[in-house]
């Protein structure tokens, strides 16, 4: 009996070495259309709140954004997004470095300089880290521009 049911099992479509990945491919992307679905469907509902608090003459809530800048602070996503790029910037540009040292000790190691051609591979997530460092600083210095034309004029700078 056993052996008949090991036998159905290792005959059909489960038997492929490809099930397991793409059963795991399949799980990725089934959470990933979850994520998203949820997301809309989390803002349909706040939509639907919003119109039926004005409908019944109720001032609607302030959404995240409207409360940064009620606060004078930048945007949640804003400032999230830069500190995620920051972050970004500085692991890819440690990996960068930490690819290239490998492969120098590699090289050094086993006493074959053909081995240093795989430094060069280190270049591509250096400067994409390098990239994201850039864009980092240049969003800090346009929200440090934005923040400044928008804070009102103090009588002591309009003196100078």
């Amino acid at each position: 009996m056993h052996l008949e049911l090991l036998a159905m099992f290792s005959e059909g479509p489960l038997s492929s070495p490809f099930s397991v990945p793409v059963a795991g491919c399949l799980m990725i992307l089934g959470i990933v259309v979850a994520g998203i679905w949820s997301g809309i469907r989390t803002r349909e509902i706040e939509g639907q709140e919003r119109l039926a608090a004005i409908a019944k003459g109720i001032a609607p809530p302030p959404t995240p954004a409207e409360l940064a800048a009620i606060h004078g602070r930048p945007d949640v996503n804003l400032a999230r997004r830069r500190a995620n790029s920051r972050r970004a910037g500085i692991v890819l540009l440690f990996t960068g470095v930490g690819v290239a040292l490998f492969f120098i000790v590699l090289s050094a190691v086993l006493q074959i300089r053909e081995v240093l051609s795989g430094a060069a591979a280190a270049l591509i997530p250096l400067a994409i880290g390098v990239g994201f460092l850039v864009d980092t600083r240049i969003q800090t210095r346009e929200l440090e521009e934005s923040q400044m034309n928008s804070r009102p004029v103090a009588p002591v700078e309009l003196v100078r």
